[in-house]
């Protein structure tokens, strides 16, 4: 069933609590951020392309739904021809997940595309990847959470992985190695750096620095595409409520910031706790939640250099003094998602004392010629 009204996008955002409300690390979505996303006047349907939500039901129940995406900014960036698939959601049916999956891939054929790459909901700068390893917990704020049994289905369906992603958890406790403490020091010498935290009274302008540096510092990041500073300003709301601005930070070379970190503290904790909550209940204790109670862990969510200034440490520098100011706060941090060839990340949060702590796969699929 193609999602048509206020009701039916209401309900394909609660499909996966319908299916998984009973395992224990499964965290509901923050109320109406889903709808907000696949709306006809979304943000990313005005600025980037089209959502198709699907539901399958069963006898009268819903068992299963996925959104068929075309992502034109994506396309005409990279000169691709691939339609996406997101909100992937089933029961461990392998006839629900094929009929799903063909459904989605007939809508992107028709568009004319070639291939079906997923899971993105629904781009690659929202939550993406299907998880594939580490479900022992729930997960971290923007990272997707599914059953282990989505792995085998989506192999099932015919969709093979093209890309590996970690997260890796860092703990905050305890004392910074030497070894990397002189390495900062020699850092701070050559560099001449300074690190400033975000102006939260001047978020647009602060905005637009962060949309300079993301799409000069990812653009070497498999899958990427400009993000449009409309897509940040749409999110700068949602910032408000939950960044802690001395965690979202700015290096600075003769006044120009050169490199930025962002950081946000682990709400998903906070969503989790209230998923005994229904309907306003759910939401009212979310919101009060996220207004009083400070989660224990954070995400590194994004790190990037300015390709003007590497080879100077900004990125060590800088995740280092991220790791310092989250000592005093929180507990651990998640440093996701990082693609597993990106070793300058990955060697940084292992040599503070990290451990790989989940893996996440993206997944693609060859459709052949356009149908008729």
């Amino acid at each position: 069933m193609h999602c048509k009204s206020k009701t039916d996008r209401k309900l394909f955002e609660e499909i996966p609590e319908l299916l998984h409300a009973k395992e224990p690390h499964f965290t509901p979505p923050f109320p109406g951020s889903v709808v907000k996303l696949i709306e006809p006047e979304g943000a990313f349907i005005k600025q980037h392309g089209s959502i198709v939500p699907l539901i399958a039901f069963r006898h009268g129940k819903p068992v299963g739904r996925i959104a068929a995406i075309i992502n034109r900014s994506h396309n005409a960036y990279n000169k691709d021809l691939v339609g996406f698939f997101g909100f992937f959601d089933f029961i461990n049916d392998p006839a629900v997940a094929t009929v799903l999956l063909e459904a989605a891939a007939e809508i992107v054929q028709q568009e004319g595309m070639t291939s079906l790459r997923g899971p993105y909901n629904p781009s690659i700068n929202d939550d993406c990847g299907l998880l594939t390893e580490g479900f022992h917990a729930p997960s971290f704020v923007s990272m997707p959470w599914n059953p282990p049994y989505y792995e085998s289905l989506y192999k099932h369906v015919g969709l093979e992985s093209v890309r590996t992603l970690y997260a890796w958890m860092v703990p905050l406790q305890g004392e910074t190695p030497e070894r990397v403490n002189k390495i900062i020091r020699r850092l701070r010498q050559r560099a001449k750096v300074t690190i400033r935290t975000l102006d939260m009274k001047n978020l647009k302008k602060e905005m637009e620095i962060i949309h300079r540096l993301y799409n000069r510092t990812l653009d070497r990041n498999w899958g990427f595409y400009p993000i449009a500073l409309d897509d940040l300003l749409h999110a700068a709301d949602d910032l408000k409520a939950i960044a802690d601005p001395d965690l979202i930070l700015f290096a600075c070379i003769d006044g120009r910031e050169a490199a930025f970190s962002l950081s946000l503290p682990n709400v998903n904790e906070l969503f989790h706790a209230a998923r005994g909550r229904k309907g306003i209940l759910r939401f009212l204790e979310m919101a009060l939640r996220i207004q009083f109670q400070r989660p224990k862990d954070i995400r590194l969510c994004v790190l990037g250099v300015d390709p003007e200034y590497q080879n100077k440490g900004l990125s060590a520098l800088l995740f280092y003094e991220a790791f310092m100011r989250k000592k005093a706060k929180y507990q651990r941090t998640e440093v996701s998602w990082v693609e597993a060839n990106n070793m300058e990340i990955l060697e940084g949060a292992e040599l503070m004392g990290g451990h790989r702590d989940r893996t996440y796969q993206i997944f693609e699929k060859s459709l052949g010629s356009v149908i008729n």
